[in-house]
């Protein structure tokens, strides 16, 4: 059975409405756990780039790369295909957090919410943390939309 339902869920997922890059965040992160994002990367043979100073890059080897001060203030970014149609982009600005989007524009119909889903519950087992999906530039003042709960080991909707 899937976590959610397109029909219950579908108009938070319009792009023309609700803007078209959801914020997936992970909070309270450290290096430990950005070690165990790239592992799990490699471990899963998803598509990926790590993009610095305008150029693409291999992957890099350890998490602490991706935190090194760069006096220039180049933007990191790695961009993942944990589904061939579905791209994650994460920025890595500091250990403490994975922040992160999707495009609403793959996430389309209940098939494509049930990808999302079993992405956010790969994460969240790998982690063993909650991960919080917002509306588009939501996350400053407010509530998440939907989850990945770790104890409850699904992802459940916030939002009535």
């Amino acid at each position: 059975m899937a976590d959610l339902q397109w029909d219950g869920v579908k108009e938070w997922f319009d792009p023309s409405t609700n803007g078209t890059l959801p914020d997936v965040i992970v909070q309270d992160t450290t290096l430990t756990d950005w070690e165990t994002l790239l592992r799990l990367i490699r471990s899963e043979s998803w598509r990926s780039e790590y993009e610095f100073r305008d150029q693409v890059h291999p992957m890099p080897a350890s998490a602490a790369e991706l935190f090194v001060p760069d006096p220039e203030g180049w933007l990191r970014t790695l961009r993942i295909w944990p589904d061939p149609d579905m791209e994650w982009i994460v920025r890595p600005s500091l250990p403490e957090e994975i922040d992160s989007d999707v495009s609403l524009h793959e996430i389309q119909g209940q098939e494509r919410l049930n990808v999302f889903c079993q992405f956010l519950r790969k994460l969240g087992i790998a982690l063993s943390k909650r991960i919080l999906v917002y509306a588009e530039g939501a996350y400053d003042g407010y509530p998440p939309m939907m989850a990945y709960e770790v104890a409850a080991d699904r992802v459940v909707f916030l939002r009535a």
